[in-house]
């Protein structure tokens, strides 16, 4: 398969995550930007909360679990525009005459840049569209994919039982598998490739078009930033490459994509960002409606929301300080005083609590404190090298902050989150560094990536700045360039130069970091040569994806997830013992049965096992261990020499067995 086939997929995606939520908020009065920047979160979060509530009254995922939910929020939208437009803001709100043809090709062409450069490097990093991660996590991803489309539910309260086929109940967040596995459903691809697909859109589309609203809400939403924060969102290694690799992180991934919409609504309804005539009331249901996008993809993700939230309500208290300066306004500011330290409160709280054990966040500090602080300015972390668009324009954001001429609480969201990095990276006190890094696991890799989330705001800022002093300095020394009107409604030959300027920053800040981290994911889709797969050989995989010729349906599959035989779910349709890596969620049966199948002439227990778990079936992979766990199956490791085990199917060394001579072994092989 090509990537051009995947194109109707890819726009099947777009329509799924920004239609839905686009339609809401345009009912709900929310216009221009506003409506485009938060409309993909809104549809993710839609889907996430709705699969939650979807099985219990009945509804199988599928299409209707997005549709419906959207359809009543728009309607009940319409209603209250009706009924209270004033309240909707809708009365009195200033009718701007449309904006510029130029402005908004200005305005496309902010999207046009990222889309293209970012899916280029993406495409680069996976090579074929129906390639795998070869990661650990991404077992897990793939097979809970498989998992709802079979169930028919999608919720987060449940989806963990995947490992358990059900049979204990335990929570994951849903809203990429969701996303993924609805995409799938629509489009009729094979998982692999519907994942793929989804991973271009959000890294190139979603991504980019977040990064955008929030900007605006700093700089408005004149051209030349809008191209800006455009261009300067595709610089980035640590994201969205990195996340698009390491782990696989793929939850994470995107939540760190919408995250930027959390933080510019927080901004909206405090007054410090700019509102474009959204009421903030108005706002704050956006938030609502974005929230489970964020908190349903990662959980960890919405704790930084949560904390970059703290600069952002301290900033607005000061501001309200001055307008309610008099002893009217006394009572209101000491209000807004104990709201935040209430939140501060219940914020540190659930700091404490929601957070993974100490061992279970085993990473350790990779490099020194001026190192990592080099890093951050630099834009090129955990070793990627340099950016050097993004070092000169943080030097010059820099400048700008000793001159108190930078948004205050740009500023202070940037130095939490090159903070956490730095200590993540860099701090060799373990107490501390876990209180303030354990919510990640004290994962070096997760921190990195949440660092251009508001990195690319800084930088934009920056590149705005210079850009309109470099304009005043020529037009100075060149007056007839005063007809270049950088103003909301952008010329034709101002929006050319803007743009020429804007491609170029982006080009030019696609070495060193953003080519290493391209370079750095390439191995863990397309290995090289195949033989040296870090976890499924090209034999291994076609041996899977016709599984359902020989393993009846509701049979499972006895092997060592950690050779790739996981994937048999995913790929093949068939279910594992070992649906994921981690050995801790083995049973003990199935880790019983694993360690005495050589038995099982001798011992009757091990048949009765065999029967009791519907595991009639053995796949020997002999290749590569992924992180050559040394894990050992007795029961596994003799299964060629077995007189119990017929072959049913081989490529090259990779052999699918069947069990004879057990009570509830199936009478026939097939579908």
């Amino acid at each position: 398969m090509t990537w051009w086939q995947t194109v109707p997929a890819f726009a099947l995606t777009a329509a799924i995550v920004f239609l839905p939520g686009y339609l809401v908020l345009r009912c709900w009065a929310v216009t221009g930007l506003v409506a485009v920047g938060v409309a993909a979160p809104v549809s993710i979060g839609v889907l996430a909360a709705a699969a939650i509530v979807a099985p219990w009254v009945g509804v199988g995922f599928g299409p209707l679990v997005l549709v419906v939910p959207a359809l009543v929020l728009a309607a009940a939208g319409l209603l209250v525009r009706k009924a209270r437009p004033k309240v909707m803001g809708i009365e009195g709100r200033v009718r701007r005459s449309p904006r510029s043809r130029w402005t908004l090709l200005a305005h496309l062409g902010a999207l046009v840049i990222p889309f293209s450069l970012i899916t280029v490097n993406l495409v680069r990093m996976i090579g074929s569209p129906e390639n795998i991660s070869q990661t650990y996590d991404n077992v897990f991803h793939l097979n809970a994919i498989r998992y709802i489309l079979d169930t028919g539910s999608g919720s987060t309260l449940t989806l963990g039982g995947m490992y358990s086929d059900g049979a204990r109940v335990s929570t994951y967040p849903a809203a990429w598998h969701d996303l993924v596995a609805l995409v799938a459903q629509l489009s009729g691809l094979s998982i692999p490739v519907a994942v793929n697909v989804v991973t271009v859109a959000i890294g190139a589309l979603i991504w980019p078009v977040s990064a955008i609203f929030l900007v605006t809400r700093v700089t408005g939403t004149r051209p030349v930033p809008v191209l800006f924060a455009g261009a300067l969102s595709s610089v980035f290694g640590a994201f969205p490459y990195l996340m698009a690799e390491f782990g696989i992180l793929y939850p994470y991934y995107l939540s760190l994509a919408v995250l930027p919409v959390g933080i510019g609504l927080i901004a909206m309804i405090t007054g410090v960002g700019e509102r474009n005539g959204t009421p903030r009331w108005l706002a704050g249901l956006a938030l609502i409606a974005v929230t489970p996008a964020i908190a349903l993809s990662h959980p960890s993700t919405f704790l930084a929301l949560l904390l970059f939230a703290v600069p952002i309500f301290v900033v607005s208290v000061v501001r309200y300080r001055r307008i309610l300066a008099g002893r009217r306004g006394a009572g209101r500011y000491w209000l807004l005083i104990c709201t935040l330290v209430v939140y501060l409160v219940i914020g540190v709280a659930v700091w404490i609590r929601v957070r993974p054990s100490v061992e279970a966040s085993g990473w350790s500090t990779v490099q020194s404190i001026p190192q990592a602080i080099g890093e951050v300015l630099a834009g090129g972390l955990l070793g990627q090298g340099p950016s050097w668009v993004v070092l000169v324009l943080t030097v010059v954001a820099a400048a700008l902050a000793i001159r108190r001429q930078f948004s205050q609480w740009v500023l202070g969201v940037y130095v939490i989150a090159a903070g956490l990095f730095i200590v993540v990276s860099a701090l060799n006190y373990p107490g501390v560094r876990h209180f303030v890094t354990g919510v990640w696991y004290n994962d070096p890799n997760r921190l990195a990536a949440l660092v251009p989330v508001i990195a690319v705001v800084v930088c934009a800022i920056s590149a705005n700045w210079l850009f309109l002093r470099t304009r005043d300095a020529l037009t100075q020394r060149y007056p007839r360039l005063a007809e270049l009107k950088f103003t909301r409604e952008a010329t034709p030959a101002a929006a050319g130069v803007a743009f020429v300027v804007a491609l170029l920053m982006a080009l030019v800040g696609q070495y060193s970091s953003v080519n290493y981290a391209v370079a750095q994911g390439r191995p863990d889709y397309q290995p090289n040569p195949a033989s040296n797969a870090p976890l499924l050989a090209p034999d291994e995989r076609a041996l899977l994806e016709r599984l359902d010729q020989h393993v009846p349906a509701g049979e499972k599959i006895i092997g060592y997830a950690w050779t790739g035989t996981a994937f048999a779910y995913a790929l093949g349709g068939r279910r594992t013992l070992t649906p994921h890596l981690a050995e801790e969620s083995v049973p003990p049966e199935v880790t019983e049965l694993m360690n005495n199948l050589d038995m099982i002439d001798r011992d009757p227990q091990v048949c009765a096992l065999v029967d009791r778990l519907d595991a009639h079936y053995v796949l020997d992979f002999p290749g590569r261990v992924l992180w050559e766990n040394d894990t050992f199956y007795p029961g596994l490791a003799t299964i060629a020499a077995n007189p119990r085990a017929v072959e049913v199917d081989r490529q090259g060394a990779a052999v699918l067995y069947r069990l004879t001579g057990c009570g509830g072994e199936p009478s026939t092989p097939g579908r």
